[in-house]
């Protein structure tokens, strides 16, 4: 990379960064409709990239089926069971869309029926199924919402600190490779001052006793923080190379370049693919 394409990447990346992160936060503090439209937004555009990735491999997925479903799953996890708009969850939306895919599929005329199938479903399970859960997250707390949106914070805050932990450590002095084959430049080093970094950042979470409620039915213990750590600097990693692992199978680098010096959409919410559902999951019955 020359330095003038390199200054620009930079320069992208700083104004995204400037602008991104501080929008982010603002609907975090919105919550309600607002951050649920911000979190099906995102998704939205997130399964087109994962559809697009199909193109080197001439894989034709159905885009109205993964938009539809995307719409659907992100109101449930905003309105949760038992609202009208929700009267079918998203196990049963599946099981509809699944039968509905595989008939569309046999009058469209396309090469690699298998493949557009499955990755129509798989990207339906991969984007909305899991990204929606940052939703569910915000909205956990129907008495005091205010502990939602600080959950949510940490959520984000910590997968960006532990994301920039190991960029920096991998970059510096990294030395072994963590999963060579699937991400050659990730190191050891990096991902274990990803974790160190996360049990930190909610190290200082615990001390400030951010996370109280006298309102919340939830309470929240000393082991949580020690889960929320693992889930962030453990289980986020994994997304990031879950998703890398689906980037060399379809032969790129980047699943586009929405975001400049950034890449796509999708490779900047990968962590939070992972860590949003297990959170999501683990507060919703193990401190609910």
């Amino acid at each position: 990379m020359t330095n003038v394409t390199s200054e620009k990447s930079m320069g992208g990346r700083t104004l995204v960064n400037a602008l991104g992160i501080p929008a982010i936060l603002f609907f975090i503090y919105l919550g309600d409709l607002a951050f649920a439209g911000f979190v099906a937004v995102v998704s939205l555009i997130a399964i087109r990239e994962f559809y697009l990735l199909g193109g080197n491999r001439q894989i034709y997925p159905q885009f109205f089926a993964g938009y539809v479903m995307t719409i659907l799953i992100i109101l449930y996890y905003y309105f949760g069971p038992g609202n009208p708009l929700t009267i079918v969850r998203p196990g049963e939306l599946l099981l509809i869309i699944t039968v509905l895919v595989i008939f569309a599929e046999m009058f469209r005329e396309k090469d690699n029926s298998l493949s557009n199938i499955t990755n129509t479903l798989g990207g339906i399970v991969y984007i909305p199924l899991l990204l929606g859960t940052m939703v569910g997250l915000r909205e956990i707390d129907p008495i005091d919402p205010t502990l939602g949106m600080k959950l949510t914070f940490c959520l984000f805050v910590g997968v960006w600190t532990c994301d920039s932990a190991a960029y920096f450590v991998g970059l510096n002095w990294g030395k072994h490779k963590l999963i060579e084959r699937i991400s050659p430049k990730k190191t050891v080093e990096g991902g274990a001052a990803g974790l160190v970094a996360a049990c930190v950042f909610f190290l200082i979470i615990y001390k400030l006793d951010i996370l109280s409620s006298q309102y919340s039915m939830a309470g929240i213990h000393s082991i949580d923080y020690i889960i929320f750590s693992i889930i962030i600097g453990i289980i986020g990693q994994s997304g990031d190379f879950a998703e890398s692992l689906m980037k060399r199978d379809m032969g790129v680098k980047d699943t586009s370049s929405f975001l400049a010096g950034h890449g796509g959409v999708l490779d900047r919410f990968d962590s939070l693919i992972f860590a949003s559902p297990v959170m999501f999951l683990y507060l919703k019955y193990f401190v609910y």
